[in-house]
């Protein structure tokens, strides 16, 4: 079935606004124009000839909502007054599939907790397809289970695929009342509105409205007269290992392909590189599981971007073999002197388990008692994401 469309609303009204004693201002949201950062609201390449911000040229001209970040404290207050404004609305919480912990915010989960929430977890047909839906599902389940949205329905989504789509689509068309996606910066919240916009037929209806306004905090797109959603600014990716990084380097970090899986069977004194910017090394163990002759041995699979380079080399190399590269691996980081800290996990039972890099995917291999291992990341403002899981395939 398709719908018709309105155009994007904007939420306070504001129909133009020209350049004051601060600085100009973009045209269709309002916000002061700069040049320092393309993921902050009010973005251009030039200040002086343009008119509009990036993300409210790409929805006028390209018919593309593009997702910018905001910081916390302005979100908590846009959340706030949602709650406030209406007693009966609806939150989609979107999660990237491929860093779970990483894009989780246990403070935005308490806030939405107190209205109705659906998990959405995005990027679901990149994972490998000999993973079922049905033990996806169970998965986030029990990861939810002890969490203040344990109740909330889940739905298995991606933007690339049209039954995912469909599927996400049909939920929101039950619902006549106020529905908000939210989320952090890149887990794809404004790629799955752009898809069900595209698969609706309703980009046309945005064309062609004569003018398209945009808001700081949210853009209003109603699908018909009783569904209407509101997409939010992504949450900043504080944790998250890209920001280590120059963002030339960050295709590495986000997926766009079907996970891909390296196996290493390494030796206690070994190390695995993920290109330029990190290292895991097993430091000690002797696998029960294993026979006599390989009882050294232990099995680490990576599950990565199919792009990011694995290397591997001797612990007693590691530091040396950083310092003579760095320069020449890619992804690489931005600071020349960047400072590491290192994690360590030393496991007294046997289980399968997942260990989450927030950005470079995750590690799964079976501890047992005595296992020992470490995870050497750079020192961000507010830390690189390293969570330990049960292991998901």
């Amino acid at each position: 079935m398709k719908f018709s469309s309105k155009n994007i609303e904007n939420l306070n009204e504001n129909k133009a606004v020209t350049s004051n004693s601060n600085g100009k201002k973009c045209i269709g949201c309002g916000h002061f124009l700069h040049v320092e950062d393309s993921k902050k609201p009010g973005y251009v390449k030039d200040i002086k000839i343009q008119d509009y911000c990036l993300r409210c040229f790409k929805i006028k001209y390209y018919n593309s909502l593009v997702e910018q970040e905001i910081n916390d404290k302005d979100f908590i207050e846009i959340l706030d007054n949602i709650n406030k404004e209406s007693k009966k609305i609806r939150y989609y919480y979107v999660i990237d599939i491929f860093d779970l912990p990483g894009s989780r915010i246990t403070w935005l989960e308490s806030l939405i907790a107190s209205k109705e929430v659906v998990i959405v977890i995005n990027k679901i047909d990149l994972m490998p397809k000999s993973v079922k839906r049905e033990k996806i599902l169970t998965y986030i389940k029990n990861l939810f289970s002890g969490t203040a949205l344990k109740d909330s329905k889940i739905i298995l989504s991606s933007s690339l695929k049209p039954a995912y789509v469909e599927e996400l689509f049909n939920e929101i068309k039950k619902v006549d009342y106020d529905q908000y996606v939210v989320g952090i910066s890149n887990a794809g919240k404004s790629s799955l509105i752009n898809a069900m916009l595209k698969s609706n037929n309703q980009i046309s209806s945005i064309v062609a409205s004569r003018y398209v306004n945009t808001t700081l905090d949210r853009i209003k797109i109603e699908f018909n007269e009783k569904n209407t959603i509101f997409d939010t600014p992504g949450l900043v990716k504080h944790h998250h290992i890209a920001n280590a990084t120059p963002t030339t380097y960050w295709d590495f970090f986000f997926f766009t392909k079907e996970i891909y899986q390296k196996t290493y069977q390494l030796e206690a004194g070994q190390t695995i590189f993920y290109g330029g910017i990190a290292w895991i090394t097993f430091q000690e163990g002797i696998n029960p599981l294993n026979n006599h002759r390989s009882r050294n041995a232990t099995n680490f699979h990576f599950y990565v971007n199919r792009n990011l380079p694995l290397h591997r080399t001797k612990a007693l190399n590691a530091q040396n073999y950083f310092r003579k590269n760095r320069h020449y691996l890619a992804p690489r980081l931005s600071d020349n002197d960047a400072e590491f800290e290192t994690k360590e996990f030393k496991f007294t039972n046997s289980e399968n388990v997942d260990l989450h890099i927030s950005g470079l995917g995750w590690v799964n291999f079976k501890t047992y008692p005595g296992l020992k291992i470490s995870i050497t990341v750079p020192k961000t403002n507010m830390g690189v994401k390293i969570h330990l899981l049960p292991a998901l395939i």
